[in-house]
């Protein structure tokens, strides 16, 4: 297993990977284009591009040649980053891949010198919750937004 950043031809790659797994989060919480068009399973390569103009760091994980997962940092302040975009292809979750990309993702964080890492998930997800406080973050509040069917759940982990 690899982890290593993308290369800026893997864009096609970035959107499948993340429509794939997605796509089951979609299905679990009744989530479509209509109700939720920024959900990442119906995500774009124009949104990738967007991110990656922005600043958003995506990193890869291969498992040989394959690509079986990926994630995202966006540095928000000099002190905080965003981890978001965790997502492993159902094929091979509960291999430790969705592990080892957010240990990936918050060495990246301190090795740009940041102190806090942010998530936000469905609030709903209590799964999703007790595995990301396993990492050590803590849910810091809750937030309804107007383009959203569900309330999000905002985590913490201080670095």
């Amino acid at each position: 297993m690899t982890i290593r950043p993308i290369d800026n031809d893997e864009i096609q790659t970035v959107v499948s990977v993340l429509r794939r797994a997605f796509a089951t989060v979609a299905e679990r919480f009744g989530l479509t284009p209509e109700n939720c068009p920024k959900n990442l399973a119906f995500c774009t390569e124009d949104r990738i591009k967007d991110d990656l103009e922005r600043g958003l760091r995506y990193y890869f994980l291969e498992d040989g040649a394959e690509v079986c997962g990926c994630v995202a940092l966006e540095q928000a302040r000099a002190d905080m980053c965003y981890l978001g975009r965790l997502a492993v292809l159902p094929e091979h979750r509960s291999r430790g891949f969705g592990t080892a990309l957010v240990r990936h993702a918050l060495e990246q964080a301190r090795a740009i010198g940041v102190t806090r890492v942010e998530i936000g998930i469905i609030s709903e997800d209590t799964r999703l919750k007790d595995w990301y406080g396993r990492f050590g973050f803590v849910q810091t509040g809750t937030k309804t937004f107007d383009h959203l069917p569900f309330l999000v759940a905002f985590m913490a982990k201080e670095l």
